[in-house]
């Protein structure tokens, strides 16, 4: 059986349509991302050790407005990212208890970041390490978002 060259470019043509075809449902499938598209999803907030009344302080700057601020974060895959700046005269150091998080030691006019994940729901408190009373300065409340059906 001898093919016509007609045919033939008609094949010809006809499998380059479908290649290119599945070509692009492969691509825009992501069979071919070499990095993840989506970025991971976090809360930023800015505090400052600050004296406040006398007494030693967690004042949100960014992201919460507040003296010794309650913080809510979502669990499982979902960051807390907390900037802390001392503008006291005195060194300060962020302590999370429960996760273990803590900024260094930050001297006046020093700032420090530090990032955590919660499993699940859960309240942690934070407390000034440099502050002998150990009292808890407030509290990160991690919840579980579900979406609503």
């Amino acid at each position: 059986m001898k093919m016509s060259d007609g045919k033939f470019v008609m094949i010809a043509i006809a499998g380059t349509i479908a290649a290119f075809a599945i070509l692009l449902v492969v691509v825009s499938g992501g069979g071919v991302r070499h990095v993840q598209i989506f970025l991971p999803e976090k809360t930023e907030n800015t505090l400052a050790f600050r004296e406040v009344d006398g007494k030693t302080a967690l004042v949100g700057i960014k992201g919460i407005a507040q003296v010794n601020p309650t913080m809510i974060m979502r669990t499982g895959d979902y960051a807390l990212e907390l900037t802390v700046i001392n503008e006291d005269d005195r060194p300060h150091m962020l302590y999370i208890d429960g996760v273990g998080v803590s900024t260094k030691v930050l001297r006046p006019g020093e700032t420090d970041v530090i990032s955590f994940q919660s499993p699940g729901e859960a309240v942690y408190n934070y407390y000034d390490y440099m502050d002998d009373s150990r009292e808890p300065l407030g509290q990160i409340r991690a919840v579980k978002v579900t979406a609503f059906d």
